[in-house]
């Protein structure tokens, strides 16, 4: 996958996400959310926002940053912005795997059915964790490859059809966490249907003291 057939996948799904994705994802995004543990005056980072889905489960005393690559899924988010009066809420188009903001940016940075969108989930995670204060939380929430043999063999065989749908079906959790040592993992946890998806909360260990920058 590149960036140009994401951006191609997610314009189709713009128009219909909400009404497909709402009610089987919700549960995982309110309890990512909340795993953020925000504190009044957080500055957070959603990366993929999307349609703005989890905006309603972050605190009003909160500064909220969202990322997209899509225009069509983020005109959907900013309908939701001015809808619901989200004055603290700022959508913005960017690529997850450069983005544009300084090291050390934000207190917690939270990532909702992305990981295996991008091409590169590595860097995108190596970019979060560059833009979010040493200490700081990090939370994600994606589907891996199932640990079951017959399933994750079917995963595998359907990963080239997924990958022109716009997500893969057999990115393995262990081997990714492997590349980013520097994210201290606190709880994997099953969510959503069959605990077929899975949430992964962190901390933000990096060397504070590191070069500027991530090399994807």
């Amino acid at each position: 996958m590149d960036t140009n057939s994401i951006e191609k996948a997610y314009k189709r799904y713009a128009n219909i996400y909400d009404l497909t994705f709402d009610r089987i994802f919700h549960h995982g995004r309110e309890l990512s959310a909340g795993l953020l543990e925000p504190m009044p005056g957080d500055r957070i980072l959603e990366v993929g926002v999307g349609t703005g889905l989890t905006l309603p489960f972050f605190p009003d005393e909160c500064q909220i940053t969202g990322i997209d690559l899509s225009e069509h899924m983020l005109t959907k988010a900013h309908q939701k912005v001015a809808s619901h009066g989200m004055k603290n809420v700022e959508v913005i188009q960017m690529d997850a795997m450069k983005m544009d903001f300084p090291d050390n940016h934000f207190d917690s940075v939270i990532a909702a059915y992305v990981i295996s969108v991008v091409p590169d989930p590595v860097c995108v995670l190596k970019e979060m964790l560059r833009v979010c204060k040493k200490g700081g939380r990090v939370v994600f929430i994606n589907h891996f490859q199932c640990d079951n043999r017959l399933i994750s063999s079917l995963e595998r065989l359907v990963s080239p059809l997924s990958r022109h749908l716009g997500f893969k079906t057999d990115l393995e959790l262990e081997p990714l966490l492997s590349q980013v040592p520097e994210l201290s993992v606190q709880k994997v946890e099953g969510v959503n249907l069959y605990n077929y998806w899975k949430v992964v909360q962190g901390i933000n260990n990096k060397d504070a003291t590191a070069k500027e920058g991530v090399n994807c």
